[in-house]
């Protein structure tokens, strides 16, 4: 075969390979956080703990005791007539890797029922893997606070842009 005819041959291969890797690492990463979110739901606060970025499980006294933290959180969110109802991810963003890290922003929408009313909010999961394939996660709604979010998540690259909060959406019933 004529060499000059290979050449776009192989520049077409090399392309599609680097560009099947981010796809397959996005399905990966939405793969898990939507486990995660089936969790939430389920009530299966350890697999949700299982797969916290490990120095906010430290944060919250270790393993046993963020469990037991998330489990009365939905408690006391039950006893008031709150239930989760849908935890739906979107598609991740941008994979920035830096200090031995990949991150991603992952959008979230968690809907809540309430009495007479609905709550929709959005938010989202901060995904951080060493290696691609295994990743854990932070809530965004606990990285408002920037201090608190420097101490756990010091190795934030600086061109990772967190999305703002967004003030959730309340539908009454009619």
């Amino acid at each position: 075969m004529n060499p000059l005819l290979l050449r776009p041959v192989v520049f077409l291969l090399i392309l599609l390979g680097s560009a099947a890797a981010p796809g397959q690492d996005a399905a990966v990463v939405k793969k898990i956080a939507e486990e995660v979110g089936a969790a939430t739901i389920k009530g299966d606060f350890a697999k949700v703990i299982d797969h916290t970025y490990p120095p906010l499980v430290q944060f919250l006294g270790g393993r046993q005791k963020a469990i037991e933290t998330a489990e009365n959180a939905v408690k006391q969110m039950k006893e008031q007539g709150f239930s989760i109802e849908v935890f739906r991810v979107g598609p991740p963003g941008e994979f920035i890797s830096e200090g031995g890290q990949t991150f991603v922003v992952i959008p979230t929408t968690v809907e809540m029922k309430g009495p007479a009313l609905r709550v929709i909010g959005k938010s989202y999961l901060l995904g951080i893997s060493p290696d691609g394939k295994s990743w854990t996660f932070a809530d965004g709604a606990g990285l408002d606070n920037k201090d608190q979010r420097d101490k756990l998540l010091p190795k934030l690259p600086a061109k990772l842009k967190l999305p703002e909060k967004e003030k959730p959406q309340v539908i009454k019933d009619q």
